[in-house]
């Protein structure tokens, strides 16, 4: 478009020019101005934090400098202090009892197995899911679960409840995604210097505070020893 203005100017009418250039820019603010009014961090910031990535795509960024500690050193040294000591009286007594608990289920001695989830509890807890965190290896961001249909939540109940009887939750579940953050004056050249965070399964964390919500009141009747 600026080829054609030039154009218009090498023509002898620049005045035709300058309104062409006028128009341009006064559609180019008005299009500026209704992008950044409907940008709405509240529901979801997906298309808003898209929005700027665009933006900042337009400039040249920094090159990252590799970083001078690897991955495998810091989770090194993230393993070796998150050892604790090992005590095998409490392991064995925790064995022991889950073992008797176990048998009185089968038997069907036991009052105080947990009633199956309800769809309602489910609705309750995606409410206070926290929107805009980061997902963890199964890519599944906050916001699918809190815009899920009735049909998705009927089946993620579901699939709760076969947790809850079968005992057991998916491999994926159980793994973390650990970011080391660098913590801010001190020398990053030395593994212990970092700071992690876990990003867990939000669909995971989502079971906890239902089974959560269940035990709450046998854990506060529960005196302390």
């Amino acid at each position: 478009m600026s080829d054609t203005s030039s154009g218009v100017r090498r023509n002898g009418r620049p005045d035709i020019a300058d309104h062409l250039i006028e128009s341009l820019n006064a559609a180019r603010c008005k299009r500026w101005e209704e992008t950044t009014a409907n940008l709405d961090f509240t529901h979801s910031s997906r298309k808003c934090w898209g929005l700027i990535r665009r933006l900042g795509a337009a400039q040249q960024p920094a090159k990252l400098s590799r970083p001078i500690v690897s991955p495998n050193a810091v989770a090194t040294h993230l393993v070796h202090v998150a050892k604790s000591p090992l005590v095998k009286g409490h392991e064995r007594q925790v064995r022991n009892e889950w073992r008797q608990y176990c048998k009185l289920k089968i038997s069907g001695e036991t009052k105080d197995i947990p009633e199956p989830f309800q769809l309602s509890e489910l609705e309750s807890e995606l409410k206070n899911v926290k929107s805009g965190t980061a997902a963890d290896y199964d890519n599944i961001l906050p916001e699918f679960l809190k815009h899920m249909g009735p049909k998705a939540k009927l089946w993620l109940t579901s699939f709760f409840i076969c947790a809850l009887q079968e005992k057991t939750t998916p491999q994926a579940w159980r793994q973390a995604k650990i970011i080391a953050i660098p913590k801010p004056g001190k020398d990053h050249s030395m593994a212990a210097n970092y700071r992690p965070i876990s990003l867990l399964s939000v669909c995971f964390k989502c079971l906890e505070r239902l089974l959560l919500r269940r035990i709450k009141p046998t854990l506060e009747l529960t005196p302390t020893p």
